[in-house]
């Protein structure tokens, strides 16, 4: 989909990488925010989120071409 497209649409395309499950584009209606993105997509506290590689507030605004990598948290024993 064309930048110019999603912005007279008013509308954000992100990636979604779920580790070991999924890759998606999701395409919503602006604003949209980290946590409303993890909401939709069913991501409980148990997960380490990633906007760009770099770990943002849930209430961070995405914008297109933003890529979302959600991956389980390990823990040590």
């Amino acid at each position: 989909m064309a930048q110019e497209l999603l912005e007279k649409e008013g509308t954000v395309a992100v990636k979604v990488v779920v580790m070991g499950k999924s890759v998606t584009t999701f395409v919503r209606p602006e604003p949209l925010t980290l946590d409303t993105l993890l909401k939709e997509i069913g991501v409980n506290g148990q997960m380490e989120v990633r906007v760009n590689g770099t770990v943002v507030d849930r209430g961070e605004r995405l914008a297109t071409g933003d890529m979302v990598l959600v991956v389980p948290r390990i823990r040590g024993g």
